[in-house]
């Protein structure tokens, strides 16, 4: 932000009074960036300020600041800072002029060095000033005294180099970011406050300039800020006006106390404000002073409040904008979001129309590619008539009036060779015989060259079924970018009751609340966030917080994450509803023959998106190989899960990696279960894997699909069984070594149905334990298979400290629609 974003809220009025054409704006524009009349005016008091009589420590470090954040309006506030000093004593004046000239000379030797930069200008500033008081000291003498103010002088100077480093950019620069950091208020505030110390002495009927306008400049931060900011500003304004004028020293007091009360009132706007600060000067005036002093504090405050009154509510509005804790502030902030959001979402968006785009174009057209298949054909037909047929006497006759026997004739030919074992030999046939003058070496041609022409066709395979594993990823990728757009632009209502609700009554607990934001009550899907004071108070979310929201909103709540807010010692801690069921899982296996290396894999995680993937794999044989076989199946089936896949569209990429991997056989069973931890609603996904079942009670339901294994074929058509699971339910998966193992049982699905209703234990472990040794000792203790053996079990969530129950809570009124 620059100085006219504040400075234009004055000059509506008189716009609207003398309309600007658009030539005069833009000649306004350009006097403006040379004559930046905030600068010059504070140059021209710091020009003619002083502190404790005797130092003036101002000038140079505000030239040199000023040197470096804006070139072009340096002169003119130099200019102003030298006609500020000639309004008082001739040693003030030339001491100002000595440490201007001395400025530039020793910043133009810190720029010829490399040392120019604003970072350096401390040190720029430093040199300055203990330069001057030598030239000052080896000029008229010295004493121990004014050596000690010397060095007050210099070290002041240093120190507000550094102040106006953090505060003059709000003056000089174009603010991307609206909010004010800590520091930057604390340096603005005492950049403010040394203004006014070159109003000192300025005075109309006893009434001081200064104290007018301190207390003015309370009375606006008091209105905008509050008490705290009021009473605070007093504080500082105080000291830096006691410096200048050590008569001055009550004002602290007074300007802290009616900053205070001031703030204190600001709810009822001006009105509020005004009667809190009169009520603050009065008693401290009466307190600290006689009756005329009591008059003259009051006739100040007067002043200040009328200018208050004359200030235009735009001003106000934007200086909220900059301090934290404001309306205004949060509503700038929630601005700042809203067009971050749309951006992000819009780049989103963006990425999304690329990747279908690229998605299109790795697409090929069926009809394009049966033209290919055939021009393909063609040429190698074309291949053999070049070689055998161009010289033959009988070339016209065969094709031109016998073109379709001639034709078929090699068609036929061409088949034989594709169905006839390359090791035995291959007899002409005798139709072709009779056709060809030179049927043998036409045979013998097509064999020769149909090798050539399989892995011909075959890379053209590979590189479509490339073609079309990029593009279905790259759909697959646009469709999460999608979702993820959806989810950026997803706006939470303003729920501002029943925020107040939940605080009110986690106050009533007794606990230390800075904020709640309710983001978002729908059924399932509610999303609080709870800023607390300090970062160590996660145990009490648990404990406390989360139970009570049980209670308020009607459903279970849990901590989902906590963020701590920078290097402050607060924390952000977010909860939302908890699943409504939970999965325990348990595994046993045994590898063939009783090693140790199986060739089954197996994989459970949630995956945080409300959803539990179960997945069993089995690779085709034994051993190392197939243990790879089925650990890449299941790795890429994860990733692609855990990218937010759609588990069919996950489940036919990996069939397509797998067979682009490797040109040797490479082939693995897939059982997928794809549990919703909101309702147990369930997807099934079994790709050449063996039944599965699900024990309700004493009743076992058995789940089976007719897919081949993954990796076999090219297309694979996977249709997705859904069932609902009940809480107590088991969802058993095992791999064909156990459906296999009872080599007596004629019926070996309902056999192991048999065996899983006998087992009564509901611990998914032990179940899975008890039904591999039912397995292995009905086939007489020999594991002719690898075997493995999932069990999940399905039960109802039960929250931390769900047992804690705070009643009489009344409950928050849900909106009938609560996010979009």
């Amino acid at each position: 932000m620059r100085w006219m974003d504040v400075g234009m809220t004055w000059m509506r009025p008189i716009g609207k009074a003398f309309r600007l054409s658009p030539d005069a704006k833009r000649k306004l524009q350009r006097w403006s960036r040379v004559w930046n009349l905030p600068l010059m005016l504070m140059g021209f008091l710091f020009g003619r300020a002083v502190m404790l009589d005797a130092v003036s420590p101002f000038s140079v470090a505000y030239l040199a600041v000023v040197y470096q954040l804006s070139r072009k309006q340096w002169p003119a506030v130099a200019v102003a800072l030298l006609a500020g000093a000639a309004t008082k004593e001739p040693i003030h004046t030339a001491q100002t002029v000595a440490g201007l000239i001395l400025f530039l000379v020793i910043q133009k030797i810190f720029a010829w060095v490399k040392r120019g930069q604003i970072n350096y200008v401390p040190f720029v500033v430093l040199t300055t000033s203990a330069g001057v008081h030598l030239i000052r000291f080896w000029w008229s003498g010295w004493t121990p005294y004014q050596a000690m103010m010397a060095g007050t002088d210099v070290l002041l100077s240093f120190i507000l180099s550094f102040i106006f480093v953090q505060s003059l950019p709000f003056f000089t620069v174009r603010r991307k970011r609206m909010a004010l950091r800590q520091e930057e208020m604390i340096c603005l505030v005492i950049l403010i406050g040394s203004v006014m110390t070159g109003a000192m002495g300025w005075a109309v009927a006893g009434v001081s300039a200064v104290h007018v306008l301190s207390r003015y400049v309370i009375l606006v931060l008091a209105l905008v800020g509050g008490g705290m900011t009021g009473a605070a500003v007093g504080v500082v304004t105080g000291m830096i006006l006691s410096l200048s004028d050590p008569r001055s020293l009550g004002e602290i007091s007074l300007l802290a106390f009616a900053g205070l009360l001031a703030g204190l009132f600001r709810e009822s706007k001006r009105w509020g404000v005004t009667v809190g600060f009169i009520l603050g000067t009065a008693i401290l005036s009466l307190y600290a002073g006689g009756k005329w002093h009591a008059w003259i504090s009051l006739a100040e405050s007067a002043s200040a409040i009328v200018l208050l009154w004359l200030t235009p509510s735009a001003f106000f509005k934007v200086i909220s904008r900059h301090i934290p804790g404001t309306d205004e502030y949060q509503h700038s902030q929630q601005e700042y979001v809203r067009r971050l959001r749309d951006v992000t979402a819009a780049k989103v968006d963006q990425f999304t129309e690329l990747f279908v785009e690229l998605a299109h174009s790795f697409q090929e057209d069926p009809s394009l590619q049966r033209q290919q298949e055939t021009a393909h054909f063609s040429r190698f037909l074309g291949d053999v008539t070049e070689k055998t047929c161009k010289s033959c006497h009988r070339y016209r006759q065969c094709w031109e009036r016998d073109m379709m026997k001639t034709y078929q004739g090699m068609t036929d030919l061409m088949a034989m060779v594709e169905m006839h074992p390359k090791d035995r030999p291959l007899r002409t046939p005798r139709s072709w015989s009779e056709h060809c003058v030179k049927a043998d070496k036409v045979l013998s041609l097509i064999q020769e060259r149909y090798d050539l022409y399989e892995y011909d066709l075959y890379w053209r395979e590979q590189v479509r079924e490339a073609r079309r594993l990029v593009s279905e990823q790259l759909e697959g990728v646009a469709g999460v970018m999608r979702d993820l757009a959806e989810d950026i632009r997803r706006e939470a209502q303003v729920l501002a009751a029943q925020e107040e609700q939940i605080q009110l009554a986690l106050e009533e607990l007794g606990l230390s609340i800075q904020r709640v934001e309710v983001i978002s009550l729908e059924e399932g899907k509610v999303e609080v966030e709870v800023t607390l004071p300090h970062g160590d108070a996660l145990d009490e979310c648990r404990k406390l917080i989360a139970p009570l929201l049980t209670e308020i909103i009607g459903e279970p709540i849990a901590v989902h994450r906590k963020v701590i807010q920078g290097k402050t010692s607060g924390a952000v801690v977010t909860l939302g509803s908890a699943q409504r069921y939970e999965i325990k899982t348990g595994v046993a296996g045994a590898a063939k023959g009783g090693h140790w290396l199986s060739g089954d894999s197996y994989c459970y995680m949630n995956l945080g998106t409300g959803k539990y993937a179960v997945a069993l794999s089995d690779g085709m044989g034994n051993g190392q190989r197939a243990q790879e076989e089925s650990h890449a199946a299941l790795g890429l089936l994860r990733r692609l899960l855990q990218a937010g896949m759609n588990e069919k569209k996950a489940v036919e990429t990996v069939n397509a990696i797998l067979g682009l991997r490797s040109t040797d056989e490479m082939f693995a069973t897939i059982d997928l279960a794809m549990i919703d931890l909101k309702d147990a609603n369930t997807r099934f996904l079994k790709i050449g894997s063996t039944p599965g079942f699900i024990k309700r009670g004493k009743e076992v339901i058995t789940l089976s699909a007719g897919n081949p294994p993954i990796g076999i074929l090219r297309n694979i058509d996977v249709e997705p069984l859904e069932k609902r699971l009940q809480p107590g339910d088991l969802l058993i998966m095992v791999t064909d070594g156990v459906l296999d193992a009872p080599r007596q049982a004629h019926n070996k699905e309902l056999y192991l149905k048999r065996l899983i209703a006998e087992i009564d234990t509901k611990d998914p472990q032990s179940f899975a334990d008890c039904l591999l040794e039912r397995v292995v000792r009905g086939n007489g203790g020999s594991i002719d298979d690898d075997m493995t053996v999932v069990v999940s079990k399905v039960d109802h969530y039960t929250p931390e400290w769900a047992t804690i129950r705070l009643s009489g809570m009344s409950r928050v009124e849900r909106p009938q629609v609560a996010a979009f």
